[in-house]
């Protein structure tokens, strides 16, 4: 795998000046951040798009959305393009991105990680899996979403968005009406 190199942040989300490799268990000083990205494609049937991690991957198996790091020198909406290009195939633009919100996570490694979501149809048969990181997708409604939890098929930490789809579903009515206003 190739040398991922990442911004160092601030806790006020400003670059410190300072770019990494990020290696697995790397452990960042306590007021120091790296910037993530994740995608929720969702079609008009109200379907959430979900991806496996390949086997031999940390939590190899599980099922998520589109998601990684920021690399040095991207901001997160051009992450959020690489990373749905690298990992599924597809292209998007910018005005299909609606950030949803960023999420503040601490741990071994502090993590600001910016959440979008994705109106649009996308047919599983044109998903590549290009590198290497994901085995398989298939769309799920957002109970089954919740049942996949529920089974550890899919990781706890996710729950939180099953739990907002009302707050999502007037995103998504919102963004609709701006495009339809320009």
């Amino acid at each position: 795998m190739e040398e991922e190199l990442v911004d160092v942040y601030d806790e006020n989300r400003n670059k410190k000046g300072k770019i990494i490799e990020r290696k697995e268990g790397e452990i960042l000083s306590s007021d120091e951040y790296i910037l993530a990205i994740q995608c929720w494609i969702i079609n008009s049937n109200n379907e959430i798009l979900l991806t496996k991690r390949k086997a031999t991957k940390k939590n190899g198996n599980m099922w998520e959305p589109t998601g990684g790091l920021v690399q040095s020198g991207e901001n997160s909406m051009d992450g959020a393009k690489r990373e749905l290009k690298e990992e599924i195939g597809i292209s998007v633009d910018e005005n299909d991105l609606i950030l949803l919100k960023t999420n503040t996570e601490k741990g071994n490694v502090n993590v600001f990680r910016n959440i979008y979501v994705i109106n649009k149809d996308i047919q599983i048969n044109d998903l590549e899996f290009i590198d290497g990181e994901v085995s398989d997708a298939k769309y799920v409604t957002f109970e089954e979403f919740k049942n996949m939890i529920d089974k550890g098929e899919a990781f706890k930490w996710l729950e939180w968005f099953y739990e907002n789809q009302k707050t999502i579903f007037e995103l998504q009515q919102q963004n609709k009406q701006d495009l339809d206003n320009n």
